[in-house]
């Protein structure tokens, strides 16, 4: 997985909606969503759970993002 692709993930997780995800992200939402859709294809299980009203994560999706948290902070203190 790419840092881009956990931060994305992580604002999507904090905030439930991929629209408020690709604004803070400063990202289109098909940009938001295809990068997600690649994590998912990569590690070959669902991360968020989508429905027309609501986007609420996995409990995979939940554990990655928890742990994304971390790395992305590792990666800002890095630079």
């Amino acid at each position: 997985p790419t840092l881009r692709q956990l931060r994305y993930l992580v604002a999507v997780v904090d905030r439930c909606h991929f629209g408020q995800a690709a604004a803070a992200c400063n990202v289109s939402q098909s940009t938001l969503s295809a990068s997600i859709q690649e994590l998912e294809d990569l590690l070959g299980a669902p991360l968020l759970e989508r429905t027309k009203r609501s986007v609420v994560p996995t409990p995979l999706g939940r554990t990655l993002a928890d742990r994304a948290r971390g790395l992305l902070k590792g990666a800002e203190e890095l630079m």
